[in-house]
């Protein structure tokens, strides 16, 4: 065996504070070292766990909206333009598929792929054709307010940017609104199309509370005609309190 060390309490109090010291730095080594992997992974961020699918339907607000999801997605994801504009394809499917197979090479930018998606499936309407589909229907007795101005919103949304405020706006479709809202909602009490919302579900709330009634008040009056008395067949009385049927048993039982 060999000799034993001998160290004074300098040397081993040194020896302690040398040996926390290599754990320190090895252990910040190591968070570094792992912090740049998850960065690493972030960055290498891709579109294959997406669930939002593209198949090639020419249609505004369909194509807006996987536009805006897959934005949104690539946002949250840290998905670089590089690694989206390689993965993009996997958001295809159908039609979308193939004819990203003809135009990729078009595509040198993510930027590239947004605008060739809004080109060839949702291109833009020239301002008269957008005027066309907004009044071409006016509002039926059974379309509710939201839906409508819904509707009617989305398309103005398609015309060159601020061509209109909100007053003009609210011009254009008050004239298209049921007779039933114009008749209690007059042009000029409402500033804004959320005044526009909040009266007519006023009124729609109201209208269906006076159909309830009517509903009600109908079966009453319904169910008050189908009594009918078994004994004398006349409406409006039962068996039970038939007058004719009491007096006929009591003419029976003075005959007895």
């Amino acid at each position: 065996m060999g000799e034993p060390v001998t160290m004074t309490n300098e040397q081993l109090h040194a020896l302690i504070e040398a040996v926390r010291l290599s754990a320190t730095s090895a252990a910040g080594n190591a968070a570094a070292a792992g912090g740049a992997d998850a960065q690493g992974a972030k960055v290498k961020g891709s579109f294959a766990a997406c669930t939002h699918n593209f198949g090639g339907t020419r249609d505004h607000d369909v194509v807006e909206e996987f536009i805006t999801n897959i934005l949104i997605y690539k946002e949250l994801e840290s998905i670089s333009d590089e690694n989206a504009l390689k993965g993009i394809s996997l958001l295809f499917y159908g039609l979308a598929s193939t004819w990203w197979q003809g135009v990729r090479k078009e595509a040198t930018t993510w930027n590239d792929a947004i605008g060739l998606i809004r080109e060839h499936f949702s291109p833009t309407k020239p301002a008269y054709q957008v005027y066309m589909e907004f009044f071409q229907k006016k509002q039926e007795d059974h379309d509710p307010i939201d839906t409508f101005v819904v509707h009617k919103r989305a398309l103005l949304a398609q015309l060159p940017s601020d061509r209109h405020d909100e007053e003009t706006e609210l011009d254009l479709l008050y004239g298209l609104l049921n007779i039933k809202y114009r008749k209690h909602i007059a042009r000029q009490s409402v500033q804004s199309f959320k005044d526009l919302l909040e009266q007519g579900r006023i009124i729609e709330h109201n209208n269906q509370e006076d159909e309830d009634l009517a509903a009600a008040s109908k079966n009453t009056r319904g169910s008050k005609r189908t009594n009918r008395c078994t004994y004398c067949s006349f409406r409006g009385h039962t068996f039970d309190n038939c007058r004719k049927r009491q007096k006929d048993r009591q003419e029976e039982n003075q005959e007895d």
